[in-house]
């Protein structure tokens, strides 16, 4: 439990303004999506609505140059869950820092999943980066081969660097 538990002191205490969440909603969820956050996801404590921890997460990785593959809310949704699916993200190109060196190719991709539930006063938003550690990445995405991330992956360091601008983001 103590792994999947990311604690930032600037999340636990952040409170934003209501964003509006536009033409970033796909139709179909995602299977990645749909079986929900492994007991591996990274979670964090954010003061402020699921929808607009999604949007700011939306916002984060299009800085980068990443297009959210999915993006959904689920409809009639009284409880106010969100989640979102980025593309595969080829790590030497949005952080040339990471120490990826001899990893083999299908090593540097990663797809980042989010889920934003709602809790009291706030959100807990979990963010799960996966990889293919067999092969290239493909879409539609082969969900059998894909693997949490682990923590000591030389990727990791791009899902904290993530986590940081979101955290910058979410600042009032």
């Amino acid at each position: 439990m103590q792994d999947r538990l990311w604690r930032a002191p600037v999340l636990t205490t952040l409170f934003v303004a209501p964003l509006i969440i536009g033409a970033c909603s796909s139709g179909a969820q995602s299977s990645g999506i749909a079986r929900g956050p492994s007991d591996r996801a990274i979670e964090a404590r954010i003061a402020a609505p699921p929808d607009s921890v999604i949007q700011t997460a939306w916002e984060t990785l299009r800085a980068d140059g990443i297009t959210p593959r999915s993006f959904q809310r689920t409809t009639g949704d009284t409880a106010n869950v969100a989640s979102m699916e980025s593309e595969w993200i080829y790590v030497p190109n949005v952080y040339p820092a990471a120490p990826l060196g001899s990893l083999p190719e299908s090593e540097k991709y990663i797809k980042m999943l989010f889920w934003a539930q709602p809790f009291r006063g706030g959100t807990v938003l979990y963010i799960e980066p996966i990889y293919d550690p067999t092969d290239l990445p493909t879409e539609p995405t082969n969900w059998a081969r894909t693997r949490t991330l682990p923590p000591v992956h030389p990727a990791w360091q791009y899902v904290q660097y993530m986590a940081e601008q979101l955290a910058r983001r979410m600042e009032p």
